[in-house]
This record gives structure tokens, sequence and C-alpha cells, in this order.
């Protein structure tokens, strides 16, 4: 099979994006899973090469293409391509600035564009600044929200992976009182076949999942509540009936030890808490965060722009380089479910 050619944007040019883009590309070993190539300004990558110099792995430099056809994937040197209407040129790093966040979403756009085009196989999006995202007049909430509407998708979510252990919340940015009206069989079933089909994709040949319950000892039968009698353990029901090996309800205060401990390689959660504190628990470094839903593969890092290292040569790029990784992973299968 090809290598697939994913696109890597630079995220906000004031944050660490440009610096672990950098790093994960000096790494030989990514060319040779893939062909890599950079949506950005060439002069902020070659900024951050010079601070970073020797420390890389292999010293890199940078090539300005017009199209994606004119790359030449000759490592050690990246091809960059820059958008019309991106001219940072001199990153201030640690700067909020609405330019900069203007930049990020012209770059994330054109990257994807590329990907609906079927020009690239996958994209990976450094960490932009929503805050300067929102100040350039993006009125979205995430990046996410960005690219549904850009190529109007509308059943779009957000996976997390962590110590390989893949996680979906039914109920992600929603008011804590609005979450158990969220909590439906049919959505239930959804999310568990969706993710049994994402992480079939990723190589994973049986998934194992498990499905966290909504209430405290999931419900004690009933008498702390009947989400899992009426709604989750239906669909859990109906899924096996498919052919899935899902278990649960499993006490969300269980479902996470059991998981990193081995048991399953998914876990379905009923809300945003219920996967991120045990995600933000892990190291950072292993962590990723995928868009599910899209026409093709994007992934970003499980962390933001961190300006307060931005510029220093100390960012630790193990984030991007897994959602590189699990891009290419679920790039070699085409569209996403």
């Amino acid at each position: 099979m090809k290598k697939p050619l994913i696109v890597l944007t630079m995220g906000d040019a004031a944050g660490i994006g440009p610096e672990i883009a950098v790093k994960v590309l000096a790494r030989k070993a990514v060319h040779e899973k893939c062909r890599p190539m950079i949506v950005g300004d060439e002069r902020v990558m070659e900024q951050i090469e010079a601070v970073l110099g020797g420390r890389l792995e292999t010293r890199v430099r940078f090539r300005p293409v017009g199209r994606v056809e004119d790359a030449a994937f000759g490592f050690p040197v990246i091809d960059v391509l820059r958008p019309a209407g991106v001219e940072i040129g001199q990153a201030k790093w640690g700067k909020l600035d609405a330019a900069y966040g203007d930049a990020a979403g012209k770059c994330l756009g054109a990257a994807y564009d590329l990907a609906m085009e079927g020009i690239v196989d996958g994209v990976v999006s450094a960490p932009l600044n929503k805050e300067a995202f929102h100040l350039a007049g993006y009125d979205h909430a995430d990046e996410l929200g960005f690219l549904a509407e850009r190529t109007g998708s509308t059943k779009c979510y957000m996976m997390g992976v962590v110590r390989g252990v893949w996680t979906v919340a039914l109920a992600e940015h929603v008011a804590f009182r609005a979450i158990a009206d969220l909590v439906q069989k049919d959505e239930i079933l959804w999310h568990i076949l969706a993710m049994d089909r994402t992480l079939g994709r990723s190589g994973i040949e049986k998934p194992r999942l498990a499905v966290a319950a909504l209430n405290v000892h999931a419900g004690e039968g009933g008498l702390f509540g009947r989400e899992e009698i009426d709604e989750i353990e239906p669909a859990i029901r109906d899924a096996q009936a498919e052919g899935v090996e899902v278990e649960g309800p499993v006490p969300a205060d269980m479902v996470f030890v059991r998981a990193f401990e081995g048991e399953f390689d998914g876990v379905v959660c009923m809300y945003h808490d219920q996967a991120n504190i045990a995600r933000k628990l892990q190291p950072k470094s292993e962590g990723a965060t995928l868009f599910m839903g899209l026409p093709a593969a994007c992934g970003t890092t499980a962390h933001g722009t961190a300006f307060d290292k931005a510029g220093l040569g100390i960012a630790d790029p193990g984030s991007l380089a897994a959602a590189l990784e699990y891009t290419i992973r679920l790039s070699n299968q085409g569209a996403q479910g």
C-alpha cells in the first residue's frame, strides 16, 4: 500500500504547535510510515528550527511549495504549503493575536480542503488557540465545529485515545442538568457501533468495549436511577446481537481502572468528564484527540497551545506524534464512521 499523504498544520504560530511539528517531522521513522508535509508559514518553521538546532533527531530544512503536487517528500527537507493570506513571518511567541488565530484557521481550512478533494489522506492539526481563533472572527466552539460546517458533516464527535484506550462521550459540552436526558438507547447504540467500527479500522481485530454507567453503582438495580435499566442495558444487548464484544454498564469509578489494566480497548462514556478526567490523569504526551464523522481522518493533540512554553524548545511532541500515528492508521481506511 502506498504510504498515506498526511498534512500537519502549524497551529497558532505563537504557541508550541510549530515546535512540536518540527520535532515530530525530524524523526526519520515518521517518514517511513507516511508522506508528511506542513500547511503553514515556512518562515515560522525556520524560526523555531533555528532554536532547536542540534537537539533535533535530524536537522531539517523547509522547502516552500505552491501546491501539493510539487512536494518532493525528500527527508530531511520538509515541504511547506503556505495558504493565501497567511503572512506571519517571524512569530512573537506567547502572544495572543487575532492575526495568528486567523492564520491557524486558514491553515486548517486549507489542509482539510485538500482532504475533501482527495489530494491528501489525512490532516493533523497542531493546537490552535481558541481565544485567538474567536478574535479572528471564527464563530465556532472548536476545530471540530469549524470542520463540520466546512464539510457539511452533521454527525461529528470527538474520540480520545490515551495509553491505547479509546474513549467517546455521548454528552460533550452541555450543562450537567441536561446530561440524563441525552442518555438514550439509540444514541448509546450508535456510539457503541461507531467505536467498534473505528477500532476495527485502526487495526484492532476484535475490539473489546465497555459502556460506563451514568448513576452511582450503575444504579443499584434502579435504586439510584433507571437509566441503566431503561436505556443503557438495552443498547448493549442490541450491540451484542450485532456481534460487538461489549460489556456494561460498568460503574464509572471502575471502568477506567479495568480499561487501563488491559480489559477493554475502548470505553463509551455518558458525558464529557467521565472520559476526560480519566484521560487527563494520564500523561498528556501519550494522548490524542480524533475528529470523527468527517469525510477524512483528522487528529490533534490532547493539549493546547501552551503559550508559556512557546519558543523555549522544551515542548513535548508526544501528543502530536500520537495524533499523527492514529491519523495514519485511520487514513488507510478512507472515510470515517
